[in-house]
């Protein structure tokens, strides 16, 4: 039998206070890594609308570079080559309706024709493509017209060559169509998501420059007007614009100067909202003027611009 001359002491646990203490201290961690994730994960939100609203208005200002670079018209005859045509019903919200959302339909070589299979198997050899857009105020997923959830956004609608062919070129120079009239049968589904091109459009605008001869003091003076055909910001945009074959004709008036001139360029412009932008907008921030919409848009928009010189007949 062993006796041990020392007593052995009994374990002692932690005392409440200690426990209250210990609780405090990670609570007070764990808020503040919490709150540093909750600032990393708003500037990482932040940054990724600020980056896709850039993304689509750099890629939506090159698709329609593209287009009218490539853009196809003849002279010579009454066809029409390009027709714009503001939307009589102004698309958009109650309060904040788009006064001149309008559609451009028109010819061109564009690049994605076949579906990007250019000289591929799906190639057939044409080369001119009917294209139409439109600023349409839709939610852009579910393809439904639902006031909660829509957005102003912009559809592309190509017709391959050998439907453009078949269904858009003339083939009675006698008494040509309009194209407005030979669009009709694409208009019921431009607004699908296979055609989406762009949404948060704040602003789109497209101007076309016409040049034009006119005779002053016996001399052929060299003129140039500018005509917007979408302005979205603005109410002085041309009702329709159309170019045929034998010259231009705005808002059905054949009696101007420049109806006999050509168009040598088309200016455009594109401003998209983020999603913070959007968000800010449905909480009841529409009715922003002056410097109040300078400081919002300069913080949730971007805005690119180009001008392109067209090809000529």
């Amino acid at each position: 039998m062993t006796i041990s001359l020392f007593p052995r002491r009994c374990a002692r646990g932690f005392t409440l206070a200690e426990l209250m203490v210990a609780m405090a201290i990670t609570v007070i961690l764990l808020t503040l890594l919490v709150s540093v994730t909750a600032v990393a994960l708003d500037g990482w939100r932040i940054s990724r609308n600020k980056v896709r609203a850039s993304r689509q208005a750099k890629a939506t200002l090159e698709q329609m570079s593209r287009d009218f670079e490539a853009m196809v018209v003849r002279t010579g005859s009454n066809f029409e080559w390009l027709h714009t045509e503001t939307d009589p019903d102004n698309p958009g919200p109650e309060d904040n309706e788009s006064p001149n959302a309008a559609r451009i339909l028109m010819f061109s070589a564009a690049t994605d024709r076949y579906d990007g299979d250019v000289e591929g198997k799906s190639d057939k050899g044409g080369d001119v493509t009917g294209l139409s857009y439109k600023l349409l105020y839709k939610d852009p997923i579910t393809d439904a017209y639902e006031e909660k959830f829509n957005v102003f956004a912009l559809y592309r609608k190509l017709v391959n060559p050998d439907e453009t062919y078949e269904a858009l070129l003339e083939h009675d120079p006698a008494n040509p169509k309009d194209l407005d009239t030979k669009f009709q049968p694409y208009e019921a589904n431009l607004g699908d998501s296979s055609n989406f091109v762009c949404e948060n459009i704040f602003e789109l605008t497209v101007v076309f420059t016409v040049e034009y001869t006119e005779l002053v003091g016996g001399k052929l003076v060299t003129k140039i007007e500018r005509i917007p055909v979408i302005e979205t910001g603005g109410d002085d945009a041309a009702e329709i614009f159309s170019f045929t074959g034998n010259g231009i004709k705005v808002d059905g008036d054949d009696g101007k100067p420049f109806n006999r001139g050509r168009i040598s360029s088309v200016d455009l412009s594109i401003s998209v909202l983020t999603d913070s932008g959007i968000a800010q907008l449905r909480r009841g921030g529409r009715n922003f003027t002056g410097s109040d919409l300078e400081r919002f848009l300069a913080k949730n928009s971007f805005q690119y611009s180009k001008t392109i010189l067209l090809p000529q007949p």
